[in-house]
């Protein structure tokens, strides 16, 4: 993957793959249908986070299950 810290906050075709699989896998897991207000804020979570240099698959899904969690603990 490429070094993310190094580069202008552009998405290549190879990134939002990346981020897709992490994003259906996601929505998967949690019954969230593409296109909805909660998939938005997932799809927006994950690019920020990879935007800031968590670029790896398994790191940007364990990243987004712990939020959901912390969410479910604070709502």
């Amino acid at each position: 993957m490429i070094d993310r810290l190094n580069l202008d906050p552009a998405l290549y075709p190879s990134d939002l793959e990346s981020l897709k699989s992490v994003f259906d896998q996601l929505c998967q897991e949690r019954d969230i249908q593409p296109g909805s207000p909660e998939a938005e804020n997932v799809a927006s979570d994950l690019v920020r986070r990879f935007q800031t240099g968590l670029s790896d698959e398994t790191c940007l899904l364990i990243a987004a299950r712990a939020r959901q969690q912390d969410l479910r603990r604070v709502g």
